[in-house]
């Protein structure tokens, strides 16, 4: 991996003529991604897109994001030669997402330089102990349930961050998940459709319950790097997953807080919600005037479906 240095940056200094600008590849293999130094002595990086983003991140410091618009449309990165090392720190970033992991130039600038006024801002816990303890649960039920199966489409099928009636959506199966750190498998539903399996599809409900201690064997961070441990260099697939992390609120910065829960592990299990499986009947209707309801179920002395069940359940999905 070919890495952007204080001395490439002095090279282009010293090969600039006078007034006029001077770029070349960021790497011999990547022609759609240079660097270089403008008349005005800004650095830049610039990389090669099909079609601009809607939006661009704000500035941060003398950090920008612009497009360039000609033959080929850029997505031009700059700053000026006193923050050197902050937009060295963002070049080489960017160019290991795309060249390495495979991800898309432009979410990748947005989400590091995201992830870098997380950092810089103060720092602030963004999620409560029952967000924490949610998001918890849906990222082990995503990495150790429905990975070994669906593998990294999974997290294009994770739809918990977009408010949708269930965690995770596919063309023939739902998947809703509820954690507790109850002593029982108790859980609150807070839908009068979330136990309702759509049309012509199958509902999976699967049970987690975590044990929440400063002696825990994991966080939030943990479960994260896992999951993006286990995606590789699917770009798309990172993309999709980071996307969501951050309209649930998690950044980067959460990780040097202090204050993200610990958790241990102790059990799943997986029920198909059909037959007696606990809910309000389908054809539920509620008086007139009530509005919402919330109510709790135990899945206690439920059989559970084995892993072969689950798999064959979740390759129609």
């Amino acid at each position: 991996m070919v890495e952007i240095t204080q001395d490439r940056w002095a090279s282009l200094r010293e090969q600039r003529l006078p007034h006029e600008a001077i770029y070349e590849r960021a790497a011999k293999d990547l022609e759609a991604a240079l660097i270089g130094v403008s008349d005005d002595g800004r650095l830049h990086l610039l990389l090669a897109i099909d079609v601009a983003p809607k939006n661009l991140p704000p500035d941060l410091q003398s950090l920008q994001v612009r497009i360039l618009e000609g033959e080929q449309t850029w997505l031009d990165v700059s700053a000026r030669s006193h923050h050197e090392e902050l937009l060295t720190l963002v070049t080489n970033k960017v160019l290991y997402a795309i060249r390495i992991e495979g991800r898309d130039p432009a979410v990748s600038v947005e989400r590091i330089i995201d992830d870098m006024r997380a950092a810089l801002r103060p720092l602030t816990l963004e999620l409560s102990t029952t967000e924490q303890i949610g998001l918890f649960g849906e990222l082990w039920v995503l990495s150790n349930v429905l990975f070994p199966t669906l593998g990294s489409r999974v997290c294009h099928l994770w739809s918990g961050p977009e408010s949708e009636r269930h965690d995770f959506v596919g063309q023939g199966v739902h998947v809703e998940v509820k954690t507790t750190t109850r002593s029982e498998p108790k859980h609150e539903i807070s839908r009068l459709d979330q136990l309702k399996a759509p049309a012509s599809k199958r509902l999976l409900f699967v049970s987690v319950m975590l044990e929440k201690s400063l002696g825990g064997d994991e966080t939030l961070a943990d479960r994260i790097d896992e999951i993006r441990e286990k995606l590789g260099s699917d770009g798309r697939a990172l993309d999709a997953f980071d996307s969501r992390l951050a309209q649930l609120g998690w950044h980067e910065g959460l990780r040097q807080t202090g204050a993200l829960l610990r958790f241990t592990f102790r059990d799943v299990h997986v029920f198909e919600v059909a037959g007696d499986f606990p809910r309000l009947p389908d054809d539920y209707l509620p008086p007139l005037g009530v509005t919402g309801i919330k109510y709790s179920i135990n899945v206690g002395s439920l059989p559970s479906l084995d892993v072969s069940e689950v798999q064959e359940v979740l390759l129609t999905a």
